[in-house]
């Protein structure tokens, strides 16, 4: 059952631990004290000109994913009261993010192996969840590679060209790069730096091109050179029947 009763009085990685029993992998816990899990600075949240006041700060030195394809961070301020008893999945999940539509990113301690916590995405419309890498920090290269797998026109909103975005990008790599292996480090500074290429995705009845940095098969072949790990991509039902 949860207990909330202690978390107005410790601090937000405390309450977190206090709220799920469950102990944050070291690497949040060095986000969290280097600043890297502060999407909103002084403005608080929410902020009705977080766009305009707080996010031009936050791009000189971007915390942890703030360009991702399609992820939004949690306050660890607000995680510990973010599922209550009505989540009741006999799976374990500790809040990291979530989408626009309203998927849950979640660390998951019941699949924990290895001394590493998956992190996985639920599904807020059906009964699934997809396990996304054995850990936080390879959450955060697949993050970060995949961001580099297309762009729209919707990305380049408030952006004069591509290379003013890249420029971000470029600014995400550097600052996340002390919390990454080298390696993963030094494959993300090569990529962003990559001209914009083209690739086609041919789907059963239709196909389009995306422009992009990484096409989708490289980036399935860096998953499985670096991440090997038996439950990488597989689906589950949170809500067993």
């Amino acid at each position: 059952m949860p207990d909330q009763s202690q978390n107005s009085t410790q601090d937000p990685i405390s309450a977190i631990e206090h709220q799920y029993r469950f102990v944050l992998p070291e690497l949040y816990r060095r986000l969290y004290r280097d600043g890297m899990l502060d999407w909103f600075l002084d403005g608080g949240y929410p902020n009705r000109n977080w766009y305009a006041d707080i996010f031009p700060r936050l791009r000189q030195k971007p915390p942890m994913l703030l360009f991702a394809q399609d992820f939004e961070l949690y306050a660890p301020e607000t995680v510990p009261d973010l599922l209550g008893e009505d989540w009741g999945s006999t799976y374990q999940f500790v809040p990291l993010g979530h989408t626009g539509g309203g998927d849950l990113y979640a660390f998951c301690p019941t699949l924990a192996a290895n001394g590493e916590t998956p992190i996985t995405l639920s599904r807020h419309d059906e009964n699934a969840t997809i396990v996304l890498a054995p850990s936080l920090e390879a959450f955060i290269f697949r993050e970060m590679l995949d961001r580099a797998t297309s762009f729209d026109e919707y990305d380049l909103t408030g952006y004069a060209n591509f290379e003013e975005l890249r420029l971000d990008l470029q600014r995400a790599a550097q600052s996340i790069a002390p919390y990454l292996r080298p390696a993963w480090a030094a494959q993300l500074t090569e990529i962003y730096a990559r001209p914009l290429g083209q690739e086609t995705i041919v789907l059963p009845r239709r196909q389009y091109t995306v422009e992009m940095l990484l096409p989708s098969p490289e980036f399935e072949e860096i998953l499985r050179r670096e991440m090997p790990f038996e439950h990488l991509d597989t689906t589950f039902e949170h809500f067993p029947q």
